[in-house]
């Protein structure tokens, strides 16, 4: 902690009637790219010593980029926002194919894993539940220059 750091968190707090210059970030756009969570195939070589456990609990490392989605609202941007933004926004292409529909996905959280549709309905305000179950700061903040990077995998 430097002395800068801790005249502006002081100055801050004296100025408690102005507005914080980061609140309108608060509840703005909420923007997410969407990342799918590769698989490992059986006929590829065993990862590095400690990659393998990373492959099993924190997608972010081992995914592709398949697009971005906004949504209206970073404070209240549930799962289910976000996977209609997916199903609306995102064209055919960035999907696997079966029978001439998208494959199915599942969201995935990093270090707890899949998440269902159930849970998808009560988990709540997705940046929120994010930020609680990982301190890895390349999670994003939901802005348009840090996305919260979301994880699907196919079912």
């Amino acid at each position: 902690l430097n002395r800068t750091n801790m005249i502006s968190a002081v100055t801050s707090l004296a100025s408690r009637d102005k507005a914080n210059p980061i609140e309108p970030l608060e509840n703005g756009t909420l923007v997410c790219k969407i990342l799918r969570k590769k698989k490992l195939l059986p006929t590829q070589a065993s990862p590095p010593f400690g990659i393998a456990d990373t492959l099993r609990t924190d997608g972010m490392d081992f995914s592709e980029n398949i697009g971005f989605v906004t949504l209206s609202s970073r404070r209240s941007a549930t799962y289910q926002h976000i996977r209609k933004a997916i199903e609306t926004d995102l064209d055919d292409d960035c999907f696997e194919m079966v029978d001439g529909k998208r494959r199915g996905w599942k969201f995935y959280v990093p270090k707890l894993g899949p998440v269902s549709i159930k849970q998808e309905v009560k988990i709540g305000p997705v940046l929120e539940f994010l930020r609680s179950t990982t301190n890895n700061s390349l999670l994003g903040n939901g802005s348009a220059s840090n996305p919260l990077k979301i994880v699907i995998m196919d079912r």
